[in-house]
């Protein structure tokens, strides 16, 4: 499972003392945050290769909208059985639960093309990892300006939302690109609270309340596992690859920090 808890009285007093201090483009506190704590919590010494080559990621400079910022990561290598991105971690650094979530790929994704929406608490690298079967880590960070987007308002009704949890949507459609592929795209219902937004009614805190694990099978296949936290933004929503395997539908299984449970059969089409 994801390890969040753990981390997030350290980060605050490690990254609360910076927040104000932090010039325009400068990612110095980023770097402190990565480096002392981050990398050896999750990496230990394993060396992460940086670059392009096998992992890329686009995200805006400047996010219009800090609750919702777009992350769109793409891989170099197809998924094969003998050389496969089998995990990709996504760290919003400076957020106060920085690892936005990790999501454990297969060979049956096809390509380990990913696209989510996170929450930007302030300026901070966005960093993505992605680990191969073979051991190999490779590393790519982009900065982003962005502030508020875990105390802003939820942009839902939170009534209506909560009526609404657990609903999903799938889609799937051909890739030009890639014949043998589908792009996947799974939305959940979900308000995702980060334990830090006020109700708008009472003036208090809602308490935190955000979805943990997305598991998502073709037919018994698994094609993904996503452990989430916070950081991802409400109503949580992935675009992915996967390769078609013969069978008719596509099942969610979802659980949140509530131990709330939902589960979902869509039909492929096309």
């Amino acid at each position: 499972m994801v390890r969040l808890v753990p981390l997030l009285l350290l980060i605050s007093l490690l990254v609360s003392p910076l927040r104000g201090l932090a010039a325009e483009g400068d990612a110095q506190s980023d770097v402190d945050v990565w480096a002392t704590l981050l990398k050896p919590h999750y990496f230990g010494d394993t060396p992460l290769t940086e670059g392009r080559a096998i992992i890329d990621m686009k995200t805006p400079y400047r996010s219009e909208d800090a609750a919702f910022t777009p992350v769109s990561i793409s891989a170099g290598i197809p998924q094969t059985e003998a050389r496969y991105i089998k995990d990709i971690y996504v760290f919003v650094e400076n957020n106060p639960q920085p690892l936005a979530g990790i999501f454990h790929l297969t060979p049956a994704s096809g390509r380990a093309d990913l696209a989510l929406r996170v929450r930007v608490d302030q300026y901070t690298n966005i960093r993505a990892v992605a680990v191969l079967n073979t051991g190999e880590h490779h590393l790519v960070t982009n900065f982003v300006k962005a502030q508020g987007g875990c105390s802003a308002p939820a942009a839902s009704d939170f009534e209506k939302a909560m009526e609404h949890i657990g609903e999903m949507k799938f889609r799937a459609v051909s890739d030009d690109a890639h014949a043998d592929l589908m792009i996947g795209q799974f939305l959940l219902s979900h308000p995702n609270v980060t334990g830090m937004q006020k109700d708008q009614k009472t003036q208090l805190i809602r308490p935190e309340h955000y979805v943990k694990t997305i598991k998502l099978y073709e037919g018994d296949k698994l094609l993904m596992t996503a452990e989430t936290g916070f950081s991802v933004s409400e109503d949580p929503s992935f675009r992915f690859f996967f390769r078609p395997a013969g069978a008719s539908e596509i099942r969610a299984e979802v659980e949140d920090s509530k131990g709330m449970r939902w589960q979902e059969t869509f039909k492929i089409k096309g």
